[in-house]
Order: C-alpha cells, then sequence, then structure tokens
C-alpha cells in the first residue's frame, strides 16, 4: 500500500505541532509543580524566620546561649530558616528552568501552525497549477 504525498504531508504536519503541543503541556505541567514547591518552601522559611524573630527579639543572645530558655527554639528555626533557603533557591531554579522550555515550546507550536499554513497554501497553488 503506497501513501500518497498529501496523507505523508498531513502526517509530518501533524508530527510538527503535535510534538511541539505535547511538549509544551508536558513543560507546563512540570513547571505548575515546580512552582507550586517553591511557593510553598517560600512560606515555610518565612514562618522559620518570623518565629525565628521573635526568639531573637525575646532574648537577643537565643542562638549562642545554651542557657536561653529560647534557645531550642532558635536554634531549631534557625537551621530551619538555613534549610529551607537553600531549597527555595533550588524550587526556584527548577521552576525557570521549566518555564522556560514552555513557554518556547508554545510559541513554536503557534509558529509551526502558522508555518504548516503557509506551506499547505503553496503546495495547494502549486498542485492547481499543475492541474
Amino acid at each position: 500500500m503506497k501513501i500518497s504525498k498529501k496523507t505523508k504531508r498531513t502526517l509530518a504536519y501533524v508530527g510538527i505541532i503535535g510534538g511541539c503541543a505535547v511538549l509544551a503541556l508536558t513543560f507546563f505541567t512540570i513547571s505548575q509543580f515546580e512552582r507550586a514547591k517553591y511557593q510553598a518552601s517560600v512560606q515555610i522559611q518565612l514562618m522559620a524566620k518570623s518565629r525565628l524573630d521573635k526568639a531573637l527579639n525575646a532574648d537577643s543572645t537565643a542562638l549562642t546561649n545554651v542557657e536561653s530558655p529560647y534557645y531550642p527554639f532558635a536554634v531549631y528555626y534557625d537551621e530551619l530558616y538555613n534549610h529551607f533557603t537553600a531549597v527555595t533557591n533550588s524550587n526556584s531554579a527548577a521552576y525557570v528552568g521549566t518555564a522556560i522550555p514552555a513557554y518556547a515550546f508554545s510559541m513554536a507550536t503557534l509558529v509551526s501552525f502558522g508555518l504548516v499554513l503557509k506551506h499547505a497554501e503553496k503546495t495547494k497553488e502549486k498542485e492547481e497549477k499543475e492541474v
């Protein structure tokens, strides 16, 4: 069974547009997940900073004075804040790293759709001239 040129072109068009669209949706979904992780880590980081500041306002030596009643809280929230600062930076990079390809592939989908329409119109005109 021989496939006609028109069918081959249609399959190529669908493959190009569909491939770009699937990649755009995949990267968009992943970037939204990374965005949610980033927002959650920012919230925890801000909460830890707020509670650390409260402990330090109550006793300014809470991080260094082992005898301070606020020492365990200050140490815990300081470690939590430092840990989630690194997590937030990592999540931010992951979000940007997936959002940029999502945007690029969505633009590529639109551009490829326009180019496919242009190519299909030229091909149709060429076939009409031959007939």
